[in-house]
């Protein structure tokens, strides 16, 4: 028998899932006495059951959904009414429904949120670990890797459990929205904290702007201010998330605001009255820095929990239960076949949802074949397969201007590890003002990056204000695994390690009050004069080492000039003292050949 009229009618389910719910609501409301009414709801659910076949693949799916029909047209049976046919139709691809665009269950390379943390998943293990952490501390420091899932667990993960009460009254708590340090993190902690009504009024902003100058005071001039301020704000506990904890050293270039911020937040930390939550997440490769600050240092040994890399069975539910949730369907094996080619990677979870994005967005209605996995590269090539197929669909001013964009979105790691490995550069994140310095026109890098932060290979943080906005590179991942991106940086690798070398100088001589010995000399003051886009601490580091460079000359030529103007005198003076040297040695011969006389004539 043939179901050609079944297979096109569009009355059926959309899932197994949707079949299964309505199977449960005619068992929670079957009556002891069948009524009509009834019998033609369990009819209606034998048919569009039956129709649902042309769209179930898994054969676990299709036996699951055959065995509940095969119930329903028993019970009719029982009750004298004749079932329609139950037998579930073929499978037909064609009549798989389409899934919209605006679905996709898969991030790409951007980190969880709070808005999508329904599709968070494989990381239980890790979130219970936190939570246990949470009863019993109020400072939490999640430390990884680039691309270990510190972010997205925090915020996709943590947040949303503790709201939800997974902590006694943790429903009731005050959250604060996560904030990065920046490069002024004073800053963006008071308009982190900043919560009056009229916060997000466009017509207010001088109110906020005069608060939030306040507060950077108050940090300033108080260690117990923040504490202070949590306190005042609310009579519940309150969770302050610092993302990126590491952008206190790397972007701050101030010492003293730095200096506050790390004090009012141990404040906050060491108080033994202390009712709020700390959570800040760092990169492993700066942990160093912490080490500057003994009792910070101190802070992060207690409170540190490791994000290590995901088994196979949590990556597996990182794939499939999203898909799941909108009704994605993987062609047998692929997810096998996805899963050997990025365990033990060491960007494995970025490279992962890049791969998933990519095949979301290369779907057939509901479905994602092999043959479209291996089209695009595996979980290995596909991220550099896009890049390379978005730099090459560009015209070769804006492939220049990607270039370059990209290269200033690096530095040379400080993970030793990493360093043993090969891997030298990391990503950087950068003001988006840096990228105008190079004398390129502005409209050029404007229309670039738009079209990479589209393709999302870059990301693009918005400020506070429009000189705030920074830019980095999407995921570590792009760095290590676009092989295009690692041979710039070879041929780069000496101007970027100088350039980068300037950048650590700089701040370091602001660190030291402007000591004049950090200055630079010679070659390598001549080559940082070349460069195009200095940031202000680097511009004044240049300018004042090239003014010490010059006021070291002028006193090389005044002693040079002083010198020839008085040859004669010295040349006299030189004379002068030969002559009395030999004087003395000859009145010295003279006495002790007198010496000797006497001594002849006594013998």
């Amino acid at each position: 028998m043939t179901y050609s009229t079944l297979t096109s009618q569009p009355n059926r389910f959309l899932s197994f899932t949707e079949l299964r719910k309505k199977h449960n609501e005619l068992r929670q409301h079957q009556p002891s006495d069948y009524t009509p009414q009834f019998i033609t709801e369990v009819d209606e659910f034998l048919r569009r059951g039956q129709a649902t076949g042309s769209i179930l693949d898994d054969e676990d799916d299709r036996w699951a959904t055959q065995s509940l029909l095969d119930y329903w047209a028993s019970i009719l049976y029982r009750e004298g009414h004749k079932p329609p046919n139950t037998t579930l139709i073929d499978f037909d691809p064609s009549q798989a429904p389409k899934l919209p665009d605006d679905s996709c269950p898969y991030l790409g390379l951007e980190a969880f949120h709070e808005k999508n943390h329904h599709l968070f998943y494989g990381r239980q293990r890790l979130l219970n670990k936190m939570l246990n952490h949470l009863r019993n501390h109020h400072f939490l420091a999640v430390i990884g890797s680039s691309g270990s899932g510190k972010s997205s667990t925090v915020r996709g993960g943590l947040i949303p459990s503790l709201k939800s009460g997974q902590l006694t009254g943790s429903e009731t708590w005050q959250y604060y929205p996560p904030m990065v340090p920046g490069s002024h993190p004073l800053k963006y902690l008071a308009c982190t904290l900043y919560s009056t009504p009229y916060s997000t009024s466009q017509t207010r902003e001088p109110e906020m702007d005069a608060w939030v100058t306040q507060q950077i005071e108050g940090f300033q001039g108080d260690s117990n201010y923040l504490l202070n301020l949590l306190n005042q704000h609310s009579s519940q506990p309150g969770v302050l998330v610092i993302d990126q904890f590491e952008e206190t050293f790397t972007l701050c270039s101030d010492a003293q605001i730095r200096q506050a911020f790390i004090e009012n937040l141990l404040t906050v930390i060491q108080s033994p009255e202390n009712r709020h939550f700390l959570i800040v997440t760092m990169r492993t490769d700066f942990e160093s820095r912490v080490a500057q600050y003994s009792e910070l240092q101190q802070a992060f040994e207690n409170g540190e929990i490791r994000v290590t890399p995901m088994d196979v069975g949590e990556l597996r539910e990182a794939i499939e239960k999203p898909a799941k949730s909108v009704g994605l369907k993987f062609e047998a094996g692929l997810v096998d076949e996805l899963l050997n080619d990025v365990l033990g990677e060491p960007a494995a979870l970025p490279l992962l949802q890049f791969t998933l994005w990519k095949l979301w967005e290369n779907r057939q209605r509901n479905r994602v074949t092999l043959e479209t996995y291996k089209r695009l590269g595996g979980g290995r090539l596909t991220l550099s397969n896009a890049a390379d197929e978005f730099y090459d669909a560009l015209i070769p001013e804006d492939q220049i201007a990607t270039q370059r964009i990209l290269l200033k979105m690096v530095k040379p790691t400080e993970d030793l590890t990493q360093l043993a490995k090969g891997l030298e550069f990391t990503s950087s994140r950068i003001s988006r003002q840096l990228l105008y310095q190079d004398g390129e026109a502005k409209d050029r890098i404007d229309r670039v990056l738009n079209k990479l932060i589209e393709a999302r290979l870059v990301r693009l943080m918005e400020g506070e204000q429009s000189d705030d906005a920074q830019v980095e590179v999407a995921h570590e991942a792009l760095v290590r695994n676009w092989p295009r991106f690692v041979g710039w940086l070879d041929d780069e690798r000496t101007i970027v390690r100088n350039r980068l070398q300037l950048k650590s100088t700089a701040e370091q001589w602001q660190e030291w009050d402007h000591d004049p010995s950090v200055l630079w000399r010679g070659a390598l003051l001549q080559d940082a004069r070349n460069y195009q886009n200095l940031s202000e601490v680097e511009q004044e580091f240049v300018e004042q080492s090239l003014k010490a460079e010059r006021e070291e000359r002028e006193k090389e030529l005044a002693l040079e000039q002083k010198l020839h103007k008085t040859p004669i005198i010295f040349i006299s003076r030189v004379d002068e003292s030969r002559r009395h040297f030999r004087n003395r040695c000859y009145s010295f011969c003279d006495q002790s050949k007198g010496e000797s006389d006497r001594q002849n004539r006594s013998t």
